[in-house]
């Protein structure tokens, strides 16, 4: 597969750079990876500058919930609440997380589908790009949800609000703003308290 798409991307390339006049997409940026982008493959090369480099993220774990893409393809259904499995090897980065309320988790759109550059938002229909929208459409596929933490046991967070489907893998936890205000709220008062 991966041969396959080398040769297209590189034609795509030097059709670009001949369309556009532009010499400096270089045939190696990306190795050759394309996305789609309006109907049409567009090389990543085309969109980042050359000495851009790749970045690797591994996932500490995934969703499980009955969520699904809505009817209208915006929008989640669902219940409300969802579970996230984090590698057992994460339990040792888990201290103090059930003390928190309120959790930001990010997570990778892995059912994106190619990106449109401009369309009506889900939200109220004005028409906006990807990054002015929630899209799991988007040039780097990463959805941050702020949610309440309900429960922990053990490598399981239970959590509500988390608009990431099944199976969706998760990039990293971070305590929200809002929680952390709280907990320093929470620390002065008793500290006066005594």
């Amino acid at each position: 597969m991966r041969q396959t798409r080398r040769p297209l991307a590189c034609a795509v390339i030097a059709a670009l750079s001949a369309a556009s006049g532009c010499s400096n997409l270089n045939r190696n940026s990306w190795n050759g990876e394309v996305m789609m982008i309006d109907g049409e493959a567009v090389p990543l090369a085309a969109l980042y500058p050359d000495d851009e480099k790749s970045i690797v993220i591994r996932p500490i774990g995934y969703v499980v919930n009955d969520k699904e893409r809505g009817p209208s393809d915006f929008g989640i259904t669902g219940g409300d609440s969802s579970e996230i499995h984090l590698y057992p090897r994460m339990a040792r980065f888990m201290k103090g997380l059930e003390d928190e309320t309120s959790l930001l988790i990010l997570w990778h759109f892995h059912k994106a589908r190619p990106i449109r550059s401009v369309f009506a938002r889900g939200y109220d229909g004005k028409r906006v790009g990807p990054f002015a929208s929630r899209t799991s459409d988007r040039l780097t596929p990463i959805g941050v949800t702020e949610v309440e933490l309900l429960e922990v046991r053990g490598t399981v967070l239970v959590v509500r609000n988390l608009d990431a489907f099944n199976g969706t893998p998760v990039l990293d936890i971070k305590v929200s703003m809002s929680s952390l205000k709280r907990s320093r709220e929470q620390r002065e008062q008793s500290g006066t308290s005594d």
